[in-house]
Protein backbone atom coordinates (compact mmCIF):
# COMPACT_ATOMS: atom_id res chain seq x y z
CA UNK A 1 0.00 0.00 0.00
CA UNK A 2 1.39 3.49 -0.85
CA UNK A 3 0.68 6.30 1.11
CA UNK A 4 1.13 9.89 1.01
CA UNK A 5 0.86 12.98 3.53
CA UNK A 6 -0.01 16.67 2.28
CA UNK A 7 0.10 18.91 5.43
CA UNK A 8 -0.99 22.51 5.84
CA UNK A 9 -1.76 24.65 8.53
CA UNK A 10 -2.82 22.80 12.20
CA UNK A 11 -5.93 20.47 11.21
CA UNK A 12 -5.59 17.21 9.24
CA UNK A 13 -8.27 15.26 7.71
CA UNK A 14 -6.72 11.73 6.29
CA UNK A 15 -8.49 9.53 3.11
CA UNK A 16 -8.47 5.78 3.51
CA UNK A 17 -9.60 3.85 0.46
CA UNK A 18 -11.84 6.06 -1.33
CA UNK A 19 -14.34 3.66 -3.71
CA UNK A 20 -15.90 5.67 -6.17
CA UNK A 21 -14.57 6.97 -9.40
CA UNK A 22 -12.12 9.85 -9.06
CA UNK A 23 -14.15 11.46 -11.76
CA UNK A 24 -17.49 11.38 -9.60
CA UNK A 25 -15.61 12.67 -6.46
CA UNK A 26 -13.06 15.36 -6.71
CA UNK A 27 -14.04 18.26 -8.80
CA UNK A 28 -11.71 20.55 -10.15
CA UNK A 29 -10.64 23.32 -8.02
CA UNK A 30 -11.86 26.00 -9.72
CA UNK A 31 -14.93 24.37 -10.85
CA UNK A 32 -18.61 24.08 -9.44
CA UNK A 33 -18.95 21.47 -6.84
CA UNK A 34 -21.74 18.37 -7.37
CA UNK A 35 -24.76 19.10 -6.02
CA UNK A 36 -24.41 16.00 -3.65
CA UNK A 37 -22.13 13.00 -3.08
CA UNK A 38 -19.32 14.74 -1.95
CA UNK A 39 -16.73 14.76 1.34
CA UNK A 40 -17.97 14.90 4.70
CA UNK A 41 -14.36 14.78 6.66
CA UNK A 42 -13.43 15.73 10.24
CA UNK A 43 -10.80 18.20 11.25
CA UNK A 44 -8.42 18.31 13.94
CA UNK A 45 -7.67 21.81 15.48
CA UNK A 46 -5.71 21.33 18.23
CA UNK A 47 -5.56 21.45 21.85
CA UNK A 48 -5.79 23.42 25.15
CA UNK A 49 -4.11 23.05 28.46
CA UNK A 50 -6.68 22.82 31.09
CA UNK A 51 -6.43 24.46 34.77
CA UNK A 52 -6.35 21.00 36.59
CA UNK A 53 -3.43 19.65 33.86
CA UNK A 54 -5.68 17.28 31.12
CA UNK A 55 -5.68 18.47 27.81
CA UNK A 56 -8.79 18.92 25.35
CA UNK A 57 -8.67 18.29 22.18
CA UNK A 58 -10.38 20.66 19.94
CA UNK A 59 -12.69 18.74 16.84
CA UNK A 60 -14.52 20.45 13.73
CA UNK A 61 -15.59 19.58 10.65
CA UNK A 62 -15.58 20.43 6.74
CA UNK A 63 -19.01 19.39 4.31
CA UNK A 64 -18.71 20.17 0.84
CA UNK A 65 -22.13 19.22 0.05
CA UNK A 66 -25.10 21.68 -0.56
CA UNK A 67 -27.42 20.04 2.06
CA UNK A 68 -26.84 19.64 5.32
CA UNK A 69 -25.56 15.51 6.20
CA UNK A 70 -26.46 13.42 9.09
CA UNK A 71 -24.55 10.78 10.00
CA UNK A 72 -25.65 8.79 12.74
CA UNK A 73 -22.92 7.58 15.88
CA UNK A 74 -21.99 3.80 15.25
CA UNK A 75 -19.58 2.31 12.03
CA UNK A 76 -19.58 5.74 10.20
CA UNK A 77 -19.37 8.19 12.88
CA UNK A 78 -16.98 6.97 15.58
CA UNK A 79 -13.95 7.56 17.98
CA UNK A 80 -11.39 5.48 19.37
CA UNK A 81 -10.02 4.82 21.87
CA UNK A 82 -14.54 4.16 22.40
CA UNK A 83 -13.72 5.30 25.69
CA UNK A 84 -13.91 8.72 23.94
CA UNK A 85 -16.84 8.05 21.65
CA UNK A 86 -19.83 9.93 21.90
CA UNK A 87 -19.58 13.30 21.80
CA UNK A 88 -19.12 13.96 18.76
CA UNK A 89 -21.33 15.04 16.08
CA UNK A 90 -24.05 13.56 14.06
CA UNK A 91 -25.41 16.68 12.31
CA UNK A 92 -22.83 18.05 9.56
CA UNK A 93 -24.82 21.90 8.22
CA UNK A 94 -23.36 23.71 5.38
CA UNK A 95 -21.25 26.82 6.49
CA UNK A 96 -23.30 30.31 5.17
CA UNK A 97 -22.40 33.78 4.69
CA UNK A 98 -22.01 35.90 7.77
CA UNK A 99 -24.72 39.00 7.87
CA UNK A 100 -23.32 41.88 5.98
CA UNK A 101 -20.28 43.54 7.87
CA UNK A 102 -19.64 40.67 10.21
CA UNK A 103 -16.48 38.41 10.14
CA UNK A 104 -17.42 35.32 10.80
CA UNK A 105 -19.84 32.56 9.25
CA UNK A 106 -23.05 31.57 10.78
CA UNK A 107 -23.25 28.49 11.23
CA UNK A 108 -19.67 28.07 11.32
CA UNK A 109 -17.91 30.99 10.66
CA UNK A 110 -13.84 30.32 9.78
CA UNK A 111 -11.15 30.59 6.93
CA UNK A 112 -11.59 28.70 3.82
CA UNK A 113 -10.31 25.99 4.14
CA UNK A 114 -11.32 24.42 1.06
CA UNK A 115 -7.46 24.79 -0.54
CA UNK A 116 -5.46 22.76 1.60
CA UNK A 117 -8.59 20.29 2.34
CA UNK A 118 -8.72 19.78 -1.39
CA UNK A 119 -5.25 19.25 -2.17
CA UNK A 120 -4.58 16.61 0.23
CA UNK A 121 -8.03 14.84 -0.88
CA UNK A 122 -6.72 15.12 -4.56
CA UNK A 123 -3.56 13.61 -3.66
CA UNK A 124 -4.76 11.04 -1.81
CA UNK A 125 -7.54 9.53 -4.20
CA UNK A 126 -5.87 9.61 -6.81
CA UNK A 127 -3.41 7.00 -5.61
CA UNK A 128 -5.99 4.99 -4.15
CA UNK A 129 -7.49 5.17 -7.73
CA UNK A 130 -4.01 3.80 -8.99
CA UNK A 131 -3.38 1.60 -5.91
CA UNK A 132 -6.37 0.67 -4.31
CA UNK A 133 -5.90 2.22 -0.62
CA UNK A 134 -2.68 5.08 -0.32
CA UNK A 135 -3.84 7.19 2.81
CA UNK A 136 -3.01 11.13 2.89
CA UNK A 137 -3.78 13.99 5.19
CA UNK A 138 -5.60 17.00 4.12
CA UNK A 139 -4.37 19.79 6.27
CA UNK A 140 -6.69 22.56 7.59
CA UNK A 141 -5.48 25.69 7.37
CA UNK A 142 -6.54 27.49 3.77
CA UNK A 143 -6.64 30.86 3.04
CA UNK A 144 -7.11 33.62 6.13
CA UNK A 145 -10.16 35.63 6.91
CA UNK A 146 -13.17 35.14 9.01
CA UNK A 147 -15.86 33.24 6.51
CA UNK A 148 -15.91 34.97 3.74
CA UNK A 149 -18.60 37.29 2.28
CA UNK A 150 -20.59 37.15 -0.65
CA UNK A 151 -23.29 34.62 -1.83
CA UNK A 152 -21.08 32.05 -3.44
CA UNK A 153 -22.44 28.64 -2.80
CA UNK A 154 -19.55 27.36 -3.41
CA UNK A 155 -16.91 29.37 -1.41
CA UNK A 156 -19.58 28.92 1.65
CA UNK A 157 -19.36 24.96 1.21
CA UNK A 158 -15.51 24.80 1.17
CA UNK A 159 -16.12 26.71 4.62
CA UNK A 160 -15.75 24.59 7.87
CA UNK A 161 -16.73 24.26 11.40
CA UNK A 162 -13.95 24.92 14.42
CA UNK A 163 -14.22 23.51 17.90
CA UNK A 164 -17.41 21.73 17.27
CA UNK A 165 -16.91 19.61 21.07
CA UNK A 166 -13.58 18.50 22.55
CA UNK A 167 -12.35 14.80 24.33
CA UNK A 168 -10.45 15.65 27.34
CA UNK A 169 -7.54 13.66 28.43
CA UNK A 170 -5.09 13.16 31.02
CA UNK A 171 -1.87 15.38 31.01
CA UNK A 172 0.31 11.91 30.90
CA UNK A 173 -1.86 10.61 27.95
CA UNK A 174 0.79 9.59 24.62
CA UNK A 175 -1.79 8.27 21.92
CA UNK A 176 -3.92 9.74 19.21
CA UNK A 177 -7.82 10.16 19.41
CA UNK A 178 -8.80 9.47 16.26
CA UNK A 179 -12.45 10.22 14.83
CA UNK A 180 -13.89 8.76 11.50
CA UNK A 181 -16.93 9.70 9.52
CA UNK A 182 -17.96 7.68 6.49
CA UNK A 183 -20.31 8.62 3.88
CA UNK A 184 -20.74 8.43 0.60
CA UNK A 185 -17.88 5.81 -0.06
CA UNK A 186 -15.28 7.99 1.74
CA UNK A 187 -13.84 7.61 4.71
CA UNK A 188 -11.90 9.97 6.37
CA UNK A 189 -9.65 9.75 9.76
CA UNK A 190 -8.16 12.72 11.84
CA UNK A 191 -5.81 11.79 15.11
CA UNK A 192 -5.78 13.71 17.91
CA UNK A 193 -2.80 14.54 19.36
CA UNK A 194 -0.77 16.61 21.84
CA UNK A 195 3.14 15.78 20.94
CA UNK A 196 4.05 19.05 19.22
CA UNK A 197 3.13 22.62 20.57
CA UNK A 198 2.48 23.38 17.07
CA UNK A 199 -1.06 22.08 17.55
CA UNK A 200 -1.18 24.19 21.49
CA UNK A 201 -4.05 26.74 20.91
CA UNK A 202 -4.50 29.98 23.42
CA UNK A 203 -6.12 33.76 23.94
CA UNK A 204 -5.72 36.20 24.51
CA UNK A 205 -5.52 37.52 20.96
CA UNK A 206 -3.61 40.35 19.59
CA UNK A 207 -5.55 42.87 21.04
CA UNK A 208 -7.01 41.27 23.90
CA UNK A 209 -10.24 39.16 22.94
CA UNK A 210 -10.96 36.23 24.43
CA UNK A 211 -14.09 33.95 24.70
CA UNK A 212 -16.76 35.10 25.91
CA UNK A 213 -18.38 33.75 28.78
CA UNK A 214 -21.80 32.16 28.56
CA UNK A 215 -24.22 31.33 31.35
CA UNK A 216 -27.39 29.17 31.64
CA UNK A 217 -28.38 31.69 34.45
CA UNK A 218 -27.84 35.40 34.73
CA UNK A 219 -25.53 34.46 37.94
CA UNK A 220 -24.53 30.98 37.41
CA UNK A 221 -21.75 28.81 36.68
CA UNK A 222 -20.10 30.39 33.26
CA UNK A 223 -18.38 28.35 30.67
CA UNK A 224 -15.87 29.54 28.02
CA UNK A 225 -14.10 28.69 24.60
CA UNK A 226 -14.70 25.23 22.85
CA UNK A 227 -14.97 23.16 25.98
CA UNK A 228 -18.08 25.04 26.96
CA UNK A 229 -20.58 24.03 29.66
CA UNK A 230 -23.14 21.38 30.00
CA UNK A 231 -26.69 22.40 31.18
CA UNK A 232 -29.27 20.24 33.01
CA UNK A 233 -31.16 17.79 31.12
CA UNK A 234 -34.20 18.92 29.54
CA UNK A 235 -37.70 17.74 27.79
CA UNK A 236 -39.59 18.52 24.61
CA UNK A 237 -42.26 17.37 22.64
CA UNK A 238 -42.14 16.99 18.80
CA UNK A 239 -43.44 19.57 16.97
CA UNK A 240 -43.95 22.19 20.32
CA UNK A 241 -41.33 25.07 20.03
CA UNK A 242 -39.24 24.36 23.27
CA UNK A 243 -37.34 27.91 24.74
CA UNK A 244 -33.83 27.73 25.51
CA UNK A 245 -32.15 30.98 26.87
CA UNK A 246 -28.52 32.19 27.76
CA UNK A 247 -26.50 34.82 29.26
CA UNK A 248 -22.80 36.17 27.52
CA UNK A 249 -20.91 38.36 28.73
CA UNK A 250 -17.31 39.27 26.93
CA UNK A 251 -14.95 40.54 29.88
CA UNK A 252 -12.17 40.72 27.37
CA UNK A 253 -9.65 44.03 28.56
CA UNK A 254 -8.91 45.53 25.05
CA UNK A 255 -5.92 47.78 24.07
CA UNK A 256 -6.53 50.72 21.40
CA UNK A 257 -6.27 50.01 18.38
CA UNK A 258 -2.69 51.32 16.91
CA UNK A 259 -4.30 52.16 13.95
CA UNK A 260 -7.71 53.07 13.29
CA UNK A 261 -9.55 50.99 10.66
CA UNK A 262 -12.28 51.95 8.76
CA UNK A 263 -14.75 49.39 8.66
CA UNK A 264 -18.62 48.86 9.26
CA UNK A 265 -19.53 49.02 13.04
CA UNK A 266 -21.13 45.20 13.73
CA UNK A 267 -22.39 44.02 17.15
CA UNK A 268 -19.13 42.07 19.28
CA UNK A 269 -20.64 39.01 19.73
CA UNK A 270 -23.31 36.76 17.93
CA UNK A 271 -25.57 33.61 19.42
CA UNK A 272 -25.68 30.69 17.08
CA UNK A 273 -27.86 27.46 17.52
CA UNK A 274 -26.99 24.10 16.10
CA UNK A 275 -28.64 20.74 16.34
CA UNK A 276 -25.51 18.55 17.35
CA UNK A 277 -26.69 15.12 17.49
CA UNK A 278 -29.78 13.37 17.60
CA UNK A 279 -32.12 11.46 15.23
CA UNK A 280 -32.24 12.31 11.87
CA UNK A 281 -34.90 14.89 11.65
CA UNK A 282 -34.71 18.13 11.56
CA UNK A 283 -34.38 20.78 14.31
CA UNK A 284 -35.83 24.36 13.74
CA UNK A 285 -34.52 27.09 15.66
CA UNK A 286 -36.52 30.48 15.86
CA UNK A 287 -34.37 32.41 15.41
CA UNK A 288 -30.96 30.37 14.16
CA UNK A 289 -28.71 33.51 14.62
CA UNK A 290 -28.64 36.54 16.17
CA UNK A 291 -26.65 39.55 17.40
CA UNK A 292 -25.78 40.46 20.85
CA UNK A 293 -25.04 44.26 21.04
CA UNK A 294 -23.58 45.33 24.51
CA UNK A 295 -20.82 43.52 26.26
CA UNK A 296 -23.51 41.73 28.74
CA UNK A 297 -26.90 40.50 27.10
CA UNK A 298 -28.75 37.91 26.93
CA UNK A 299 -30.25 35.33 24.08
CA UNK A 300 -33.57 33.50 23.57
CA UNK A 301 -34.63 30.81 20.90
CA UNK A 302 -37.15 28.28 20.49
CA UNK A 303 -36.36 24.77 19.54
CA UNK A 304 -39.26 22.56 17.58
CA UNK A 305 -38.38 19.12 16.93
CA UNK A 306 -39.69 16.85 14.23
CA UNK A 307 -39.09 13.44 15.31
CA UNK A 308 -38.78 12.06 18.79
CA UNK A 309 -35.08 10.84 20.15
CA UNK A 310 -32.04 11.77 22.24
CA UNK A 311 -30.55 15.02 20.95
CA UNK A 312 -27.69 17.13 22.26
CA UNK A 313 -28.19 21.29 21.14
CA UNK A 314 -25.41 22.92 21.07
CA UNK A 315 -25.21 27.15 21.15
CA UNK A 316 -22.10 28.80 20.27
CA UNK A 317 -21.80 32.29 21.30
CA UNK A 318 -18.56 34.40 19.36
CA UNK A 319 -17.27 37.97 19.92
CA UNK A 320 -15.91 37.47 16.52
CA UNK A 321 -17.64 41.29 15.59
CA UNK A 322 -13.70 42.24 17.25
CA UNK A 323 -11.11 43.26 15.12
CA UNK A 324 -8.62 40.44 16.55
CA UNK A 325 -11.18 37.44 16.49
CA UNK A 326 -12.14 35.20 14.11
CA UNK A 327 -12.36 31.37 13.98
CA UNK A 328 -10.04 31.58 11.52
CA UNK A 329 -7.97 32.54 14.29
CA UNK A 330 -8.93 29.74 16.62
CA UNK A 331 -10.68 32.69 18.88
CA UNK A 332 -13.14 33.53 20.27
CA UNK A 333 -15.87 31.46 21.01
CA UNK A 334 -17.75 29.43 23.88
CA UNK A 335 -20.26 26.16 23.32
CA UNK A 336 -22.99 24.82 25.26
CA UNK A 337 -25.13 21.97 25.73
CA UNK A 338 -28.24 20.62 26.35
CA UNK A 339 -29.23 16.79 26.13
CA UNK A 340 -33.22 17.31 25.14
CA UNK A 341 -34.99 14.05 25.41
CA UNK A 342 -37.96 14.86 23.20
CA UNK A 343 -41.16 12.93 22.97
CA UNK A 344 -44.68 12.54 21.21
Amino acid sequence: MSGRWIVGGLAGAMLIGATPPLEAQLPRLLGPLPEEGLRVAPFFDGWYENPDGTISLSFGFSNLNKESVEILLGPDNFIVPKEYDGRQPTSFPVVVPPPPGGRGGAPGAGATAGGAATAGATASAGAAGGTGGSTAAAGGGGAAGGGGGGGNANLNRRDRERGVFTVRVPASYKGDVVWTLRYQGQTWSVPGRTRSTAYQLSWPMAMGSVPPLLRFQPNGPAGRGPVGIQGPPLQARVGAPRPLTIWLTDDAVHEKEPIPVKREVVPSMNVTWYKHSGPAGPVVFSPPREPVADPEGKAITTATFKEPGEYVIRVRGDSFGNIDSSAADQCCWTNAYWDVVVTR
